[in-house]
């Protein structure tokens, strides 16, 4: 009699920092305050609904293609950038690192 695999339907906090490409600290921080779909702590772990999670993702990386730089009336975009905080820099390669995982798990 063959035995079937498990297969589990919520990840540690862990797997859900190694796809969203952050630290696990981060990601308990995320979903204390809310942030994350899916996002529930069990046992006093956090566990988190990993299709929830990779569309939140998907949702997200969306939304930033859309938002593109306006142009003012003379047809030069502005700059921005410039002076940013340190957090978002750390987000920005939070989010690309997420896009490579999604991308090899394609």
């Amino acid at each position: 009699m063959k035995r079937k695999a498990i297969v589990f339907e919520r990840i540690r906090a862990d797997a859900a920092a190694g796809i969203l490409g952050v630290e696990v600290r981060t990601v308990q921080a995320l979903a204390a305050r809310g942030e994350v779909p899916g996002a529930a702590k069990i046992g006093g772990l956090w566990t988190f609904d990993e299709s929830a999670l990779r569309s939140w993702i998907k949702e997200r990386t969306q939304c930033q293609k859309d938002r593109r730089p306006r142009s003012t009336a003379t047809g030069e975009g502005k700059r921005s950038g410039r002076g940013l905080p340190l957090q978002a820099t750390k987000s920005a390669r939070a989010c690309e690192q997420a896009l490579r995982e999604l991308r090899r798990s394609v």
